[in-house]
């Protein structure tokens, strides 16, 4: 069986051999475990990541900050080889220069000749095409605070430049879907620790309709649609099920495995996002297989339904990577054996 096939299988509960993979390791893991990290994670990524430490950079003082301005016109501040960062000051601090505000170009016919070249001449793992992050762009262009007020206020402005962002990145997921790929993934961090960082009336008002419009030539392609979003975002969940999403990745953990399973299990595929703030890093190796079972048990004993994926930052020890992948490699097998007899 295929990467790619696997994946399939899993998203449309048609009997993978194993639960599919999907490597996320941070450049921070890296520099902390070099060599000794590879090592660990040398088994197979269904997605065709194939996880190695990132070119020798710089060393800089503890701390180390730069800014750097993106193609969009927005100030960013970041921890040098680690993290993304945070917007400093937004492209659009107010309305007055909307008017002649332009979106940098999208991405060059070479990059889709590209990578339609790379598929056909092997396709064996699964590639997802780029959707964009709506929410979230919208925030680094207005930044976060200006937004929300946006959003109370129900902006004009607001809602003309959010349908001039769906348009553009239309342009490109058509490209992709052209180039030949499997499915689009979709990515907007859209809750807290313990609640949606909007009203769901003022989302569904809002940004539902705009993602249906994004989803729709997938859809319309019979291809998929992943959806990635962190916090606690069980408010909206089935709204995005409903609008097309084919496989969720959300802070399960944060919501509960038991409460989430018992709702989308064998309904949505799930990406699986393993504790990351506490198991992962400071759990013990029983802790991280319970925890792995956990998972496996909520969604991924629907004859599929689950790709395991656990980030690995630089706050992971060797020995809890070690057990996390070792238990994907035990427990991640069909049929699940030591499943049988459960009756949930």
């Amino acid at each position: 069986m295929t990467s790619r096939e696997r994946v399939l299988r899993a998203i449309t509960f048609t009997g993978p051999d194993r639960v599919p993979i999907n490597h996320a390791i941070f450049p921070g893991a890296w520099a902390r475990h070099g060599q000794a990290l590879a090592e660990i994670v040398n088994f197979p990524d269904d997605f065709g990541n194939r996880p190695a430490p990132p070119a020798a950079a710089p060393q800089e003082p503890e701390g180390y900050f730069e800014e750097h301005r993106d193609e969009w016109g927005s100030l960013w501040v970041r921890l040098r080889g680690y993290t993304t960062g945070e917007v400093k000051e937004p492209a659009l601090p107010t309305w007055d220069k909307f008017k002649d505000y332009q979106f940098p170009p999208n991405l060059p016919p070479a990059h889709f000749d590209h990578l339609k070249a790379r598929l056909e001449m092997n396709h064996e793992y699964w590639v997802n095409g780029s959707g964009g992050a709506l929410f979230e762009r919208l925030q680094w262009i207005r930044g976060p605070e200006n937004l929300y007020l946006d959003l109370a206020e129900d902006r004009e402005e607001l809602h003309e430049l959010a349908d001039k962002l769906v348009d553009y990145f239309l342009t490109d997921i058509t490209r992709y879907l052209q180039a030949g790929v499997d499915g689009m993934q979709f990515a907007d961090d859209w809750g807290s620790q313990r609640a949606l960082l909007i009203s769901p009336k003022r989302w569904r008002e809002f940004f539902k309709p705009r993602y249906k419009r994004l989803f729709e030539p997938v859809k319309n392609a019979g291809k998929f649609i992943f959806f990635h979003t962190d916090g606690w975002t069980l408010d909206i969940l089935e709204d995005l099920h409903e609008i097309g999403v084919d496989v969720l990745n959300p802070q399960h953990w944060l919501m509960g495995e038991e409460e989430l399973g018992k709702r989308f299990g064998g309904r949505v595929c799930i990406r699986s996002d393993l504790d990351r703030q506490h198991i992962i890093p400071h759990g013990t190796a029983e802790e991280i297989t319970a925890h792995v079972k956990q998972v496996i048990a909520a969604f991924g004993r629907f004859n599929g339904g689950l790709i395991l994926h656990g980030e690995i930052g630089p706050d992971v020890p060797l020995e809890n990577i070690r057990a996390m992948y070792a238990a994907f490699r035990e427990f991640g097998e069909y049929p699940l054996r030591w499943l049988e007899g459960d009756t949930r």
